[in-house]
């Protein structure tokens, strides 16, 4: 079963019913794909849904169905080595996904791969 790591911003589209909700969940759709999260992102949007006052049934709805990924040491030293001034989050959690044998990553930001020096495969929402 291929495992796709899904960036925190595509959660955070669902939950707040953006304007990319509908490709984002067709996206997440995939039978044959186990969709994993960062612990980072597990984060996020728990303080997301805190400063939003959001039902966490719903959250807990939203979460139970993606395996949440440790960050380890090494995913750690690996988004230092490659973080260039640009964006922390995006080689932090590149690594992540790469730590735990993911394929590929979900992500609504198009300078992912560029900030992040994955080799993964990038699916960019759009």
């Amino acid at each position: 079963m291929n495992r796709t790591l899904v960036d925190a911003n595509v959660l955070l589209e669902i939950l707040f019913a953006r304007k990319l909700l509908d490709a984002c969940q067709k996206l997440l759709s995939d039978p044959a794909k186990e969709y994993a999260i960062s612990a980072l992102t597990l984060h996020i949007i728990w303080y997301m849904a805190e400063r939003y006052k959001l039902s966490p049934e719903h959250i807990n709805d939203m979460l139970s169905v993606l395996t949440v990924l440790p960050l380890s040491d090494q995913a750690i030293k690996i988004a230092n080595k490659r973080y260039d001034n640009k964006d922390f989050e995006d080689c932090l959690q590149a690594a992540c996904a790469e730590e735990n044998d993911c394929q590929e990553i979900i992500t609504i930001d198009r300078h992912f791969r560029e900030y992040s020096h994955t080799s993964l495969s990038v699916t960019i929402v759009e």
